[in-house]
């Protein structure tokens, strides 16, 4: 007999059953924290057992999901069996429609928690067919767990506890943005009765993240618990201040009679940040760049006034004025490179990148033999950005790293679902920065990837430019050599640019090259030509396999097969396109290549 008397006991005495279930399944406490998941949901979600134990259930919702999840796990929690359709966002920042069954985990009648099953959407129908129909009862049913006595008091705190997590921020214990949204309509609502002011101020720590780079992200934490108190300390009761994420932060003031008020505020709130931060023996001095806004001078809705606070709070960033009130036309005056950071920071959680993959193709074989993924941007105001726009952008700044993972961590999940709909065996490329493949933790992030979607290495191929090889060229020779030790393949992109020499180039044990568009372009010069034969020559002789990127014409594609060059990309035989449109390229008529080997 089990002698414990908690949820953990119950875990392990039908772990067995939980792990070895085919679906996703997982057990949540009476405060939302997850305690147990098997393997299926976190292949699903990307979050892992032995590093994100215990993390909270509502972490993993979007943002409008909350409010009715919140009612659906206290509806179980009364002892009701209920199925919920919502959205979550996994590890990678992808947004992923599932359904839920929420049972509810009953011993001796006392409920200790919530048994779910989550699956995707997409795969409804097996999800409904593969639960047995006398699975409630393992949960009902168990009779050797010490009894719990739970009452009323502690089914309501717990509830209370479910509540107080979805709307305020875990870190400080600030109102989060949820809260934010809903105070500020309410204040908006209250003021037009009262014909009163509502100010909105928006603020962002300046350099933060030297601090997170140089001190770590706990004395980071450290810092911005320190910040969040002393904002709270310096309102006025009716006030509200919540943390936006990462060191963004909002006050609400209400009932403004002047907007002198508003200006006083934002003053005091400069001055306090600008107090010295003692913490473990060092000093730290901080600023912020303010945007501030107002109802109804700005706008009479929450979401458009908290906008035009951070409009505001960007171009004072930019000038470097400090503190910004909005003005008309303000929006016009931001330079679009710092609107586009300013947005892209937001990309990945409002979902709004996507891969294209553009195939790569063996003309001999006249088959698909690999799919580059493209990273795109579509956003919803300003439309499709160019790549080579906000790659750029990027780069300047710590984005790289995130967006670079979000298309390893992306294109991986692709990859597998094809794997699932038994495509032929194709790799899928991605590009790397320099700044990604130097960073001593690639190589595990990559490993830990394809281990988590069951992806063999040989389906993962990484391009890199002449520019990366030849930036820190030990440690990137030594990545590569790792990483084919672990079987991922090396591609050489913008073969023939010109950063590379030829002594450094057989140093490297590139598998493939692709030679550069720019000497495809132009074939019908002479030199062009020579210069092309050259290049294809000289990597197979290197013993590598080489692909011709930007062929275009028929007669480019003509000459590259009249000197060898196997391998090809570009827009004769496709543009990038959309991953529903892949399976074109794979069926037994070759649709998507219809007339190309002609």
């Amino acid at each position: 007999m089990i002698k414990k008397s908690d949820l953990d006991s119950f875990v392990e005495f039908c772990e067995p059953l939980l792990s070895g279930a085919p679906y996703p399944c997982y057990v949540m406490d009476l405060e939302g924290s997850i305690v147990f998941s098997n393997k299926a949901v976190q292949e699903l979600t990307g979050y892992e057992r032995n590093r994100d134990y215990q993390r909270n259930f509502f972490s993993v919702l979007e943002e409008e999901e909350i409010g009715k999840t919140i009612e659906h796990i206290n509806t179980v929690l009364k002892g009701e069996r209920k199925s919920l359709q919502t959205k979550i966002r996994n590890r990678s920042g992808h947004v992923i429609d599932v359904n839920i069954l929420s049972i509810p985990v009953i011993v001796e009648g006392e409920i200790l928690g919530i048994c779910g099953y989550m699956i995707s959407a997409s795969n409804e129908r097996i999800f409904s067919n593969s639960i047995p129909g006398n699975w409630n009862n393992i949960f009902t049913g168990i009779k050797t767990i010490d009894r719990i006595v739970m009452d009323s008091t502690k089914r309501k705190k717990a509830e209370e506890q479910l509540t107080y997590l979805a709307y305020h921020d875990p870190l400080t214990g600030l109102p989060n943005r949820r809260k934010l949204d809903h105070q500020l309509h309410k204040s908006i609502m209250e003021a037009k009765e009262k014909n009163m002011l509502v100010g909105v101020i928006y603020l962002d720590l300046d350099r933060f993240k030297y601090i997170n780079d140089s001190l770590g992200h706990k004395v980071g934490d450290k810092v911005l618990q320190v910040i969040a108190d002393r904002l709270k300390g310096s309102l006025r009761s009716d006030d509200m201040v919540s943390r936006q994420g990462g060191d963004e932060f909002v006050i609400l003031l209400k009932n403004v009679s002047a907007k002198e008020d508003l200006y006083e505020a934002a003053a005091r709130v400069n001055r306090i940040i600008a107090e010295p931060i003692r913490l473990h023996g060092h000093e730290y001095v901080l600023s912020a760049s303010i945007g501030m806004s107002i109802f109804p001078d700005h706008g009479f809705e929450a979401e458009v006034l908290i906008q035009k606070a951070d409009q505001a709070m960007y171009l004072a960033k930019e000038s470097g004025v400090g503190i910004q009130p909005y003005e008309t036309g303000m929006s016009k005056s931001l330079s679009r490179k710092l609107l586009l950071e300013q947005y892209l920071h937001k990309a990945i959680e409002k979902n709004e990148l996507y891969l294209e993959y553009q195939p790569i193709v063996d003309v001999y074989r006249k088959q698909v033999m690999g799919l580059e993924a493209l990273l795109r941007w579509q956003h919803p105001v300003i439309g499709p950005i160019p790549p080579g726009e906000f790659i750029q952008i990027a780069e300047e700044s710590d984005l790289i790293i995130k967006l670079s993972n979000w298309v390893l961590e992306t294109a991986c999940r692709q990859r597998k679902t094809w794997v699932d709909m038994n495509l032929p065996p194709f790799y899928v490329s991605i590009n790397v920065p320099a700044r990604q493949i130097n960073l001593e933790s690639f190589l595990e992030t990559v490993k830990d990837t394809l281990e988590r979607y069951q992806l063999s290495a040989n389906l993962l191929k990484i391009e890199i430019t002449e520019r990366t090889a030849m930036t820190n060229v030990q440690q990137t020779l030594n990545t590569i050599k790792e990483l084919q030790d672990n079987g991922v393949d090396i591609i050489l992109d913008d073969f023939g640019v010109g950063y590379s020499s030829i002594s450094y180039l057989v140093q490297y044990p590139f598998n493939t090259i692709k030679i550069d568009k720019s000497f495809i372009e132009g074939l019908e010069n002479k030199n062009q030509r020579s210069v092309c034969r050259t290049l294809v020559s000289m990597g197979r002789n290197l013993g590598m396999n080489v692909v011709a990127e930007g062929v275009e014409e028929l007669e480019q594609f003509q000459f590259l097969c009249s000197i060898g060059c196997h391998n090809m990309q570009g827009y004769y035989f496709s543009r990038p396109t959309r991953v529903e449109l892949i399976e074109a390229f794979f069926t037994s008529e070759q649709k998507g290549l219809q007339g190309k080997f002609k």
